[in-house]
């Protein structure tokens, strides 16, 4: 791809673990050629994912620092080479280049005005509804026209919340920096720190060089009310076992709560049934089946006209909450700074919970504390259904419903 081949430095000095090669790799897939001219012959630079200079054949000598530290990824002799950080989030990176021991070039990182492309991981609806309000924020910022490359599943999404975003696929010819917008818990060179430390849109601040909270973008509707009816929506599935609500019949008995009150119970899980590690987690006997991968336009047509939302650590939930609507999030793998904001978080502090937001251990390998032990999964099958009820009977007293 690239004219001569790729030389990696680094201001971390860190090791890189073995699974961050590809993602690095994919970078350079992503971001393509070095793009702007110097002014200088066979001299090119750019900040697309991380910083980049092409030097050509000759007597040349390049420092590469940033700026505000005076910490130096890179200083010495190079010729025919493609000098890449490894670094991809943002520094304010400072470029000084000397040929034939005379200095000829020098940039200084100034996002001002230029145009920016963002790339998204696909796949992670929670994490992409969080970050994205940044994508906003950084265009406000710096006044930069942006690129956005968001995950397919939201390419409307953006379209609608975002009409000031070009939405594409492809970075711009001319494009001065790119970034890959992601909640990564890998560190140091795709993200500053581990993203389980930090409230998830920290990430997007990390990575984009931001200073100040963004605005949430709010999800209204844009079709007509369907039902009637009022009505609850409901999501009992997430991506992992550890993320669900393990109390038995805990939603059965929640739903049954749900329509004595007089409401419809809308499910509107990917799936009505998923089994893992042993458990079997099914869309509950009383609520309605409006389970499927339908795009996510159509469910925030559908939450947008609930009168609040029942979840669980995992997307829908943040998707609800993007459409305004109160949200009763159960959690116990997470401390609450692992989700957005609600009073109407859930949790048993009485019994072990929060691995996730533990970087010492594996949270992703079911019960990383007391696996194959009566307490495993005690996070979350310590959660009872009466703390549901008592959480809703607040909601409602606060909403007025």
């Amino acid at each position: 791809m690239h004219k001569y081949p790729i030389f990696y430095f680094s201001i971390r000095k860190d090791e890189i673990e073995p699974e961050q090669i590809g993602r690095l790799l994919n970078f350079e897939k992503a971001v393509g050629d070095v793009k702007l001219a110097t002014g200088i012959e066979g001299l090119y630079i750019d900040f697309n994912g991380g910083a980049r200079v092409e030097v050509p054949s000759g007597n040349w000598h390049v420092k590469i620092s940033d700026f505000d530290t005076g910490m130096v990824g890179f200083d010495g002799d190079i010729s025919e080479k493609i000098l890449v950080s490894l670094e991809k989030y943002y520094i304010h990176w400072y470029v000084e280049v000397w040929q034939d021991g005379e200095k000829v070039f020098e940039h200084l990182l100034d996002l001002n005005d230029k145009k920016i492309y963002i790339f998204m991981v696909n796949g992670v609806m929670g994490d992409t509804v969080s970050v994205l309000p940044y994508v906003q924020k950084f265009q406000e910022e710096y006044n930069a026209d942006i690129t956005l490359y968001p995950p397919e599943s939201f390419r409307d999404i953006c379209r609608e919340y975002l009409p000031s975003i070009t939405v594409g696929e492809k970075i711009p010819s001319d494009c001065y920096a790119s970034f890959c917008l992601a909640v990564f818990d890998l560190p140091p060179y795709l993200i500053s720190d581990d993203s389980r430390r930090w409230p998830p849109y920290m990430s997007a601040k990390s990575i984009l060089g931001l200073h100040h909270r963004a605005e949430d973008i709010h999800y209204y509707s844009t079709a007509p009310r369907q039902i009637q009816e009022k009505y609850v929506c409901i999501a009992v599935q997430a991506s992992g076992i550890m993320k669900r609500w393990l109390y038995p019949d805990g939603w059965n008995i929640v739903v049954e709560y749900l329509k004595s009150l007089g409401y419809r119970v809308l499910c509107i899980d990917g799936s009505d049934r998923v089994v893992e590690e042993g458990h079997e987690i099914t869309r509950p006997a009383g609520a309605e089946d409006f389970t499927g991968m339908h795009p996510l336009m159509e469910r925030v047509n559908l939450l947008a006209y609930a009168d609040f939302f029942i979840g669980l650590g995992s997307g829908l939930s943040w998707l609800a909450h993007a459409c305004g609507i109160p949200v009763v999030l159960i959690s116990g793998f997470s401390l609450p700074i692992g989700e957005f904001d609600t009073p109407y978080r859930i949790y048993n502090q009485l019994v072990c919970h929060g691995c996730y937001n533990d970087v010492r251990v594996d949270w992703k390998t079911t019960c990383p504390y007391h696996k194959d032990t009566e307490r495993e999964f005690e996070c979350s099958k310590a959660i009872t259904p009466l703390q549901v009820v008592q959480t809703i009977e607040r909601l409602m007293e606060d909403k007025g419903l």
